[in-house]
């Protein structure tokens, strides 16, 4: 499979609908093609691919929509297309998961096993608003940068960076260690985001960047802000995460509650990211 290509899973499901036309958008802006995935019988998966060609081509009459019958469960078919895919594209739950489920067991098991950056399509997908990502200090959060500034260098967005830190202030309220006091903190923690944005801001100084530094949480904080976002970028874990997680706390928390696509920016093994071969 070309790394150029994005991939979608489809089922006929309204989520993954939702899903085709995120990930038709996502490869039109970027002029590559569209691979639309499907587990099951061919005769299904026929009638869908024509849907689906017809529903992409009436939005988008330059775009290339190549099907693709997958022999495993739909989970196993989009991670082993992660391999060498940019992107893989799903809905937040498919045809056979149950109404009241947050998120779809395909979807969640993508989330946790690709190899390439996952986009779990879920709440509003017109929002026009800023692409928010959440940065630490990690080797996954550069990951989740290049992403969110090739994506707004692309669509023209401004991007909105948030460093969530956790104060000591709020931790160890009685501590008798010594601990910089709320200024310092957030002193801090805005040098650092200054510095893990300085590198992406003269790569692309045309984005529009807005950076906040925010005490708490990075779920509770994230979360709300996806409210008004065109999409929300995070690497697969941060600092806090154990070595051995496949999804970091903070990224499950968002692809179950965001409220617009959520993007897991992971990292392809000995590489630095995913989409600088992309046209820009």
């Amino acid at each position: 499979m070309d790394s150029r290509q994005i991939v979608v899973g489809i089922d006929g499901s309204e989520s993954s609908w939702q899903a085709l036309m995120w990930a038709a958008h996502a490869a039109a802006v970027r002029r590559v093609p569209l691979i639309t995935l499907h587990a099951g019988s061919a005769e299904t998966a026929h009638g869908l691919w024509r849907q689906a060609d017809a529903f992409v081509k009436e939005r988008f009459a330059d775009a290339r929509c190549v099907p693709e019958l997958a022999e495993t469960t739909a989970a196993q078919a989009l991670i082993a297309a992660s391999d060498h895919a940019a992107l893989i594209v799903v809905g937040r739950r498919g045809r056979g998961a149950l109404p009241d489920l947050l998120l779809g067991s395909t979807s969640l098991q993508v989330s946790m096993h690709a190899h390439c950056p996952v986009a779990v399509v879920r709440g509003n997908t017109a929002q026009d608003g800023p692409i928010v990502v959440g940065v630490d200090s990690s080797p996954h959060s550069q990951g989740a940068l290049e992403y969110a500034f090739l994506e707004a260098n692309l669509t023209g967005r401004p991007v909105l960076a948030l460093h969530v830190y956790a104060s000591g202030l709020m931790g160890y309220p009685d501590a008798l260690i010594p601990v910089p006091d709320a200024e310092t903190e957030h002193d801090q923690a805005t040098e650092l985001l200054a510095r893990e944005l300085l590198p992406w801001q003269e790569a692309f100084p045309d984005v529009r960047t807005e950076q906040q530094a925010v005490p708490g949480s990075p779920a509770h904080i994230l979360v709300p802000r996806t409210e008004a976002a065109s999409v929300v970028v995070v690497g697969s874990r941060g600092l806090g995460g154990f070595a051995g997680l496949l999804l970091g706390s903070t990224g499950q928390a968002l692809v179950h509650h965001a409220r617009c696509p959520v993007v897991i920016a992971r990292l392809r093994a000995g590489a630095h990211g995913a989409w600088a071969h992309l046209p820009s």
